[in-house]
């Protein structure tokens, strides 16, 4: 016999409902398993402790009430959310902040992004080079709302990224975060 054909035996085995044969057939596998014996043991003490348990009585016809209560009752874990002023605050700052740059680079917003083309592995470099078709025939407020339209759609593309692959994430880190 295997250990695979022992094992689901073991506890009728303790029941004394197997047949005879059944019983030879276990009793010799055991003999000469170890691991099959220490699980009959282990079942013999979970056997044990479940007969020894006690009853837990009769529930009271106010435990749903008292349950209820007491959960009402109970502190609330508060959620950590971020406020919206702090994105917010974080998008200008940034958004503003890489346009002023541009602005006071000699090269301008065609030269802020092929630093990021460079930076980068060339992704940026078709927006610089549109940036350059388009920025000489333009005044420099529109180089600038093309900028911010430009950090608009990364923006965009990093909460798209964020939402669908770190979100999943996050959730499990903050959940594992609360249970401690």
């Amino acid at each position: 016999m295997r250990c695979s054909s022992c094992e689901p035996l073991l506890d009728d085995c303790l029941e004394a409902t197997l047949s005879p044969r059944q019983m030879r057939d276990v009793a010799h596998h055991l003999r000469s398993c170890p691991a099959c014996n220490a699980l009959l043991e282990e079942l013999r003490v979970v056997d044990a402790l479940l007969a020894t348990a006690r009853s837990p009585g009769r529930v009271g016809s106010g435990f749903t009430a008292a349950v209820v209560s007491a959960t009402a009752a109970a502190p609330l874990n508060p959620s950590r959310r971020i406020a919206l002023w702090v994105p917010l605050l974080a998008y200008l700052s940034v958004a503003w902040a890489l346009l002023a740059f541009a602005a006071l680079d000699a090269r301008g917003v065609a030269g802020l992004f092929q630093r990021l083309a460079a930076w980068g592995e060339g992704g940026l470099a078709a927006i610089a080079a549109g940036l350059r078709a388009v920025a000489p025939e333009t005044g420099i407020a529109a180089a600038a709302v093309t900028g911010v339209l430009l950090v608009d759609l990364l923006l965009l593309a990093g909460i798209v990224y964020g939402y669908r692959r770190l979100r999943p994430m996050l959730t499990l880190y903050l959940a594992r975060g609360s249970r401690s």
